[in-house]
């Protein structure tokens, strides 16, 4: 597979998955920007002379630099005024906990696009490793936009949360005693914080 076209791939991925749950036009909006960004990005590399793999190398790299004020964005633009105002009322404790989940999330996310990057750079793609970085990033960036989604979109965010965590256990298979219990208390914290607005319709507290 082309290493430049993987990359953008990944980046169009991310973009799919954060912006799950918003109107349709805000959705496609974003999405026209990012394979905007991303046609201009290797129309200037060929203009310069940038080999497949410098391009490859430099997508990864925006797009890891760029996760945090995506998932900024989504926040911004994924509360509607309800819920800004039932925001208030959500406990420090859960949201120090939504906080350390995104960390984790990211912390994930980053390693996936290194794990990519040493393949890129090995010029071996279709490698095993390749494949594992991919999980890692998709996974971590499900859980942190799953995190962040659950109290606006209940269903919708501890789903993403879930299946991230179910991703992970199996693609660090041999870190089961950790990634288990991990994933539990991400679904966990997810699913409390989606049950302080109320959901489902009558439980909880908003």
């Amino acid at each position: 597979m082309n290493r430049a076209a993987l990359a953008s791939g990944l980046t169009r991925t991310w973009t799919w998955t954060y912006t799950r749950g918003l109107p349709l036009d805000v959705r496609e909006a974003r999405c026209a920007e990012i394979d905007s960004d991303l046609w201009e990005q290797q129309r200037e590399a060929g203009l310069i002379g940038r080999d497949e793999r410098q391009v490859a190398l430099h997508v990864l790299a925006r797009l890891a630099l760029g996760i945090p004020a995506d998932l900024l964005w989504r926040l911004e633009r994924g509360i509607p005024s309800p819920t800004r105002r039932t925001q208030v009322n959500e406990s420090g404790a859960i949201r120090g906990l939504v906080a350390v989940g995104v960390v984790i999330a990211l912390l994930l996310v980053v390693a996936g696009i290194a794990s990519i990057a040493d393949a890129v750079f090995d010029a071996d793609v279709g490698s095993g490793q390749a494949v594992f970085g991919a999980i890692t990033l998709l996974a971590g960036a499900a859980v942190a936009a799953g995190l962040l989604t659950s109290r606006t979109n209940p269903s919708l965010g501890i789903g993403l949360v879930a299946v991230g965590a179910i991703a992970i256990a199996a693609a660090w298979y041999w870190m089961l005693v950790i990634t288990i219990p991990i994933g539990i208390a991400l679904v966990t914290i997810a699913f409390v914080r989606a049950r302080q607005t109320g959901w489902p319709r009558g439980a909880g507290t908003a």
